[in-house]
């Protein structure tokens, strides 16, 4: 009994590792992507982050009030 108990907690940790480490994984590719495209929209363009940002809070509030 206490063998299965054992093997089941190991399974358990095994696959809340993976499911952490592919979260982990997204997580890093997704902030690589926007820095990224912050980056290429700064040197094309001439955009630097406030501007966007000042873009992205102009869409957030006109949502708000219609």
């Amino acid at each position: 009994m206490e063998l299965v108990i054992v093997l089941g907690a190991i399974v358990v940790a095994i696959v809340i590792f993976g499911w952490v480490f592919k979260l982990i994984k997204n997580t890093i590719q997704t902030v690589l992507l926007v820095v990224f495209l912050l980056l290429v929209l700064y040197f094309l363009f001439g955009l630097g982050p406030g501007v966007i940002w000042d873009q992205i809070q102009t869409w957030l509030g006109g949502g708000q009030g219609r």
